[in-house]
């Protein structure tokens, strides 16, 4: 089975996923035990992004993000709405609004992160190795980051790629798949 078949098969993908638990902070300052917590975007993470319409106004759940939410949530997890949208009083009430809507919590909502978050899903993050600086990319135009890169990474000289699938039945059909 290919890997995008994989990744977007009819069953449910999160049904199984381990809680990640073990990805706590290693120098996290000792004084702030709190709960560990998953950050998610809403717009174009959590819910579809569209062109700007105003604080009321949030798109379509994503409908995978929305049962990993739940599954976490389920789980015992503690997750948080991580979103630009929290600089201004005014967008709480309509995200949690819309939060209960989906068959959500009125989970938190903030725009910073802290030592307790393990975890962050965002639809504008590039994930960088730790004390490298060195980004995971994708074959795919679409796992490069949209700002401008180094003359070495263009030629993946600093990049950690992922590599390309190619399934037989793609060979068949003289393409690939990334």
């Amino acid at each position: 089975m290919g890997l995008l078949k994989k990744l977007f098969s009819k069953k449910s993908p999160v049904a199984d996923e381990a809680a990640p638990s073990e990805r706590q902070p290693e120098s996290k300052p000792t004084d702030t035990a709190g709960t560990p917590w998953i950050g998610v975007d809403l717009d174009g993470t959590l819910a579809e992004d569209g062109p700007w319409r105003g604080f009321e106004h949030i798109g379509r759940p994503v409908p995978l993000m929305l049962e990993r939410v739940k599954n976490w949530l389920a789980k015992g997890m503690t997750v948080k709405i991580l979103t630009a949208r929290a600089t201004r009083p005014e967008a709480s009430d309509p995200i949690k609004k819309w939060l209960v809507a989906q068959g959500l919590p009125e989970l938190e909502i903030t725009n910073a992160k802290d030592f307790d978050m393990i975890e962050l899903w965002d639809d504008r993050a590039v994930q960088v190795v730790q004390n490298t600086g060195r980004p995971f990319l994708s074959p795919s135009i679409f796992g490069r980051p949209r700002v401008p890169i180094l003359p070495d990474e263009a030629a993946n000289k600093t990049f950690y790629t992922l590599p390309t699938v190619t399934t037989q039945q793609d060979k068949k059909a003289g393409g690939e798949v990334v």
